[in-house]
Parts: structure tokens; sequence; C-alpha cells
């Protein structure tokens, strides 16, 4: 981008379920495709939040012939052997679904196809996953149970293998878990084919003070999310009020981090037709911030709005969410 604007907007959000731990986000994004020659993205119409995603696409085939192709929803990557003790951010508790992922298809409900996969660097060890009897994926907590279960003699041939690392009685896997959801879909040639999809980021959190803007913390701040001096300014007035009204709470507000995906629109013929980003701050007590090439509208007492004509994005989507604590 050649330009960045940050915005000290504001906005709620819901509370994970990990309400005093630090936890990762990571992003997802939208549907994917193996590129095509003649399909474009028309429209692509993006609510972001930091509880909620919603994507409405209109993709036409301007090819004089139909075109039957797999397309793909990809989950977030997770590395086991990180989050084996490290929380991760807002999911459900289950896999493989466990950003909610929901889709339609020119208003119809359509049940996409989950592939899940373990992945040791670059090797697929599904295979040798699934034959010890192990989940592929760490969220649920099922993954945890049966290690600890597991006899030391099948832990140490999992560790020849390269899939376990023991140390003591400690025991760590060594993939990475690879989910997506996929379908075959149906582009008449000269038509237009609708497709909607919702799911729940994977929103991190963590504690943001006084300390988050000061050195290395605040190089990454204005990096990553734009925060300019009128923003800082305005934190550390609010920083300070809540140590002043609330001195039980601590002198830090919640921080909550939501990643989008956007570079993935690339796969498609062409630019983006007509990108609109809808952001919904849902409550005025919260500062958010972000780094975007253009204007943000204010269009209600909740939602911030942009258009943009012939869009190829060349970054993702960060959201940078403050919120104060409760007393």
């Amino acid at each position: 981008m050649k330009s960045f604007f940050a915005f000290a907007l504001f906005a709620a959000v819901i509370t994970p379920a990990l309400a005093d731990d630090s936890s990762a986000m990571l992003g997802a994004g939208g549907i994917v495709l193996t590129k095509q020659a003649d399909i474009r993205m028309a429209v692509e119409d993006l609510r972001l939040s930091p509880k909620a995603v919603n994507v409405h696409y209109e993709f036409i085939n301007d090819g004089k012939s139909d075109i039957d192709t797999i397309v793909a929803f990809p989950l977030p990557d997770i590395d086991v052997q990180e989050f084996y003790y490290e929380p991760l951010g807002t999911t459900a508790d289950h896999t493989p679904n466990f950003m909610d992922f929901k889709l339609t298809v020119d208003g119809k409900t359509i049940s996409a196809t989950p592939e899940e996969r373990a992945v040791k660097d670059g090797k697929d060890v599904t295979t040798q996953v699934k034959a010890a009897g192990l989940p592929i994926n760490i969220i649920g907590g099922e993954l945890v149970k049966k290690l600890d279960a597991m006899p030391v003699a099948q832990r140490k041939a999992l560790a020849a293998q390269g899939l376990l690392e023991l140390d003591g009685g400690d025991v760590h896997p060594h993939w990475i878990a690879q989910t997506k959801f996929w379908w075959k879909q149906h582009f008449p040639a000269g038509k237009t084919v609708r497709i909607e999809h919702r799911y729940q980021p994977v929103t991190g959190q963590t504690f943001f003070g006084s300390y988050s803007m000061q050195g290395e913390q605040d190089a990454y701040y204005t990096k990553n999310f734009c925060i300019d001096a009128g923003t800082r300014a305005s934190l550390k007035t609010k920083i300070a009020a809540i140590t002043r009204k609330h001195t039980d709470a601590g002198d830090y507000m919640q921080q909550y981090t939501t990643a989008f995906v956007l570079k993935t629109a690339n796969n498609w013929k062409g630019p983006i037709g007509r990108f609109h980003l809808t952001l919904d701050k849902l409550k005025p007590d919260n500062v958010l911030s972000l780094c975007w090439d253009g204007d943000l509208k204010k269009t209600d007492a909740t939602t911030f709005e942009a258009t943009r004509e012939n869009f190829a994005p060349s970054s993702d989507v960060k959201l940078l969410v403050l919120e104060t604590p409760a007393p």
C-alpha cells in the first residue's frame, strides 16, 4: 500500500472463553480456487468484527463454456506443538469446523466437505497420526488426553518418526494441522453465481497498557495497526482514567486482534470489480485501529464502511480492538 491511515474508532467485542489469558490470533479469509482464466469476482462485500465474519461474493463466468471446479475455504493452520501449551483465541470447542464455517450458494445452504491433514516439515504425515489413534488438531482437547494416556513404548515409536518430542515425562506433538472445506461449484457461462459464507474468527486476546506504546512494542503496533500520534495520546488518557477509577483493574485495557486474509482474492480473474468493507463497532466503548489504504466513512452509530473499485488487494486486514475492563 502506498499510504496508511489509522482510525481511532469505537467498538465492542465478545468476551472469549479465555477471559484472563493471553491468546493467539490466526487469520482466515475468503474462498479460493485454482486460478481460472474466465471466472472473475465482480463483487466482494465483507463485514468484519472481532466476533464474526460475513462475506458475500458475486462471481461471473466470462467464458463461452460452463466451468465446473473445486472451490475451497482454508481454515488457519494450527501448529499443534506451539498450541499444546499456549491458548488460541476464540474457537468452537470441536474440530474440524472449529470456526463454525457456514456456506450458501445462490441462497441454498451447502454442506462443504471437511478435509484435515497433518504435515511435518512439508511432508504429509496424516496416515501415521491417524494410525496412532490421535486426532489431527489440538482444538477440543482430545489430542492432549490421548497423548497423556499413551503408553511409553508407543510414544517412543512416534518420537522415532519425528512426530513427538519426549522431554522427561512431557510429550510434545510435532506437526501442523491443516484444515479446509471444499465443494464442487458450477459456474454457468455468462451467469452470476452468488456465494456467501460466515464464520467466527480466531480473535486473539492479551493486555494493552502504557508499556505497549514504548520501544519495540510501540513499533509493532505502529507497523501492524497504524496507531498514530493522536490515537496514542487518546489511549494514554484512557489508560490513566482506568487507573484512577478502577484501581483494582490495573492500568491496562483488554486487547483483541482479528485478521482477515484478503490477498486470496487475487486467485480469481483480474481485480475485484467492487469491494465493499464494513467494520462493525457494536457499541461505543472500545478503540479500534487498523491500517487501510483509503477512507472509512461512518455510516451509522455502529459501522464504518469503505468501497473500492477494481481492487487488487496487496495486503491483509488486521484489526486491533482495545476495551476498557470492567471494574
